[in-house]
């Protein structure tokens, strides 16, 4: 096994090996423990990572070339993620079936999507990998609502309301102002099919939840 002294390669910790990739820390770890990413162990424990191989499984995951925009840039996931987390639900009836822990997961699990929507969004076809990190997310919350006592219209309500909240964001910072071209209108069509699937999985695994 290589180590972290005598390699030429620079390592990243956890968190710079998720930034580079652009997702959460934890689905950075889900997919380490699961093998789909290389990486090593400290004696301590730690996971590291090369930056070499972080680049090659980014690519990896590029069957399409990443849309280049300059609006996209703007787009700042942990703001919009933020944003997400305070849609103007706090009046809604169905909020305050969650408790706190309940509420601050959501707003951990806002910021996750986020990451994980745009990196889906962003290229041109392929990014499976995201998408499915966006099912199982979707999957997670669905069983939240059910254990908080929301009725399957609610959690459809509260899913809409983030859904809109998600769209309006990216209009704002630009992405779809304007005249729009074939980027654009592609960049649209991956965050529906992003979002379609999680509403999908959210109800599914709503409905498989136990009482």
């Amino acid at each position: 096994m290589s180590t972290l002294s005598n390699n030429n390669d620079s390592w990243l910790d956890l968190s710079d090996a998720a930034n580079l990739l652009g997702v959460h820390y934890t689905t950075l770890r889900r997919w380490a423990d699961a093998g789909e990413v290389p990486h090593y162990r400290t004696p301590g424990g730690r996971r590291r990572f090369k930056r070499s191989e972080i680049a090659g499984f980014l690519e990896s995951l590029h069957e399409g070339d990443v849309v280049e925009t300059k609006s996209v840039v703007r787009l700042d996931a942990p703001s919009v993620g933020a944003r997400i987390a305070h849609a103007g639900v706090t009046g809604e009836p169905w909020y305050g079936k969650f408790d706190e822990s309940q509420r601050l997961s959501l707003r951990d699990e806002g910021r996750q999507m986020m990451a994980v929507l745009l990196q889906y969004a962003t290229r041109t076809n392929g990014g499976e990998v995201f998408l499915q990190e966006g099912r199982r997310m979707a999957g997670a919350y669905g069983q939240m609502c059910r254990q908080a006592g929301l009725s399957l219209v609610e959690t459809a309500k509260a899913f809409v309301r983030v859904r809109r909240s998600i769209i309006d964001s990216v209009y704002e910072a630009g992405t779809l102002a304007g005249t729009p071209d074939s980027d654009t209108w592609r960049l649209y069509d991956r965050m529906n099919t992003f979002l379609d699937a999680m509403l999908l999985a959210t109800l599914e695994a709503y409905d498989e939840s136990d009482v």
